[in-house]
């Protein structure tokens, strides 16, 4: 048993409030495939139901949600697009704080009923990749409260004992070394780090990209308006450097006090119209239908006490990142990679000294002859990059489909 917490929708009339729910997630359903009968069959009603849902929506909401044209299916008006929007919006912005708050009601009632029982505590930032981590912990009822938060602030609720994990992103490349510098003083030298998985950060654009919006320069432009992470996320630092590198203030940039909380709610407001532009994942670009302009690549780890690994409760969590599930599940998002998920290495150790940090940065443009990152943050083991192109995401990203608009301005 688990407590799960959902947004809902309703329509508050004359005769009371309604719940449109059912009715949104067919027109989501009609917005993906195209066609009504397909829809109802994904949600496992008749097309006759599903007609009178559409029929009872337009009436409630007095105008038509779904136009029907023989030999070319279903689509939605203007009025059904923005509903579907709406709800994207709201489970994008929404279902991360409340998987957190499901999480911390259900161990509390886990606990009222199994005295004695304690949870292992993980403080990640959100993606992707740990929400599906989080998803299979669930199903599973393992002894784990996954709770979203910063990054920077999941790592400083570990380094002070309020969490048993901590999650989140490092860039590869030039910038890995300098994210080493501001974090390094929060890992200690036992903390071990489990890679998660890679994953392409870059500029999520509007279909098409009619701001013409290639690099970082170009959203100091009067014309681009953009929408930022929040303080303490490590898209926001990543940002901070990148327009450092570029010599940039973020007093150049209309809209960067804009501030979403993970890369899902960035697309859907871009997506709305409300911006033209955010940094962000190439999942989040492709489920909103985005142009994603790819800046670079970064891994995402797990870090942890030393002694951590061995806990019976983080048993499950191990498991499955090492499993071939976890790596499949993957594939559904673009640009995400788990070829080395469940890899360990040691964090405090490989980061305290400048040469090393220096040797991180060549190491993690490619692969060891064994296959694997795992001696990365080890320069006692450390090997020399290979004929790989610095920065590029090797093995399985080429499984990468749809259009990845290239880094800079054609032409």
């Amino acid at each position: 048993m688990r407590i799960r917490l959902q947004p809902s929708f309703s329509i508050e009339g004359p005769d009371g409030a309604e719940p449109i729910d059912r009715p949104l997630r067919l027109l989501a359903e009609v917005d993906r495939h195209g066609n009504l009968r397909i829809a109802c069959e994904r949600l496992g009603i008749s097309y006759r139901s599903g007609w009178d849902m559409v029929g009872a929506l337009e009436k409630r909401m007095g105008g038509p949600v779904l136009e029907m044209t023989r030999g070319r299916g279903s689509s939605l008006t203007e009025l059904g697009s923005r509903l579907v929007w709406a709800l994207k919006l709201v489970h994008a912005r929404f279902d991360p704080l409340l998987d957190s708050m499901a999480a911390e009601i259900d161990a509390q009632v886990q606990l009222a009923l199994a005295r004695g029982q304690s949870y292992l505590k993980i403080f990640a930032s959100h993606g992707y990749a740990i929400a599906t981590l989080n998803a299979y912990l669930q199903r599973e009822q393992a002894s784990v409260e996954l709770s979203y938060r910063g990054s920077i602030e999941a790592l400083n609720a570990l380094a002070r004992g309020s969490c048993d994990v901590a999650g989140f992103p490092v860039p590869v490349g030039e910038l890995q070394a300098e994210v080493f510098a501001k974090i390094r003083p929060l890992l200690k030298d036992d903390y071990r780090m489990i890679t998660v998985t890679s994953r392409r950060l870059g500029l999520m654009v509007r279909k098409g990209n009619p701001r013409q919006v290639w690099t970082i320069r170009d959203l100091a432009r009067p014309d681009v308006r953009f929408v930022n992470r929040q303080q303490g996320s490590g898209t926001r630092m990543v940002l901070e450097l990148l327009l450092e590198r570029a010599q940039m203030s973020g007093a150049d940039i209309n809209g960067l006090e804009n501030v979403e909380l993970t890369h899902a709610a960035i697309a859907a407001y871009i997506a709305s119209g409300k911006a033209d532009a955010g940094l962000g994942v190439e999942a989040a670009a492709r489920q909103f239908d985005l142009d994603f302009v790819p800046v670079l690549t970064e891994r995402y780890f797990l870090v942890c006490a030393e002694a951590t690994l061995a806990d019976p409760r983080f048993a499950a969590t191990l498991a499955y990142l090492q499993g071939p599930a976890f790596r499949a599940s993957l594939l559904e998002h673009p640009g995400y990679d788990g070829t080395d998920a469940g890899g360990r290495r040691y964090a405090g150790r490989g980061v305290r000294a400048r040469a090393r940090i220096g040797a991180l940065d060549n190491a993690a443009r490619t692969k060891t002859p064994a296959g694997t990152y795992g001696s990365m943050f080890r320069s006692d083991r450390i090997s020399e990059p290979k004929s790989e192109s610095a920065g590029r995401m090797p093995g399985p990203m080429s499984r990468i489909t749809g259009p990845v608009l290239p880094r800079h301005r054609p032409g």
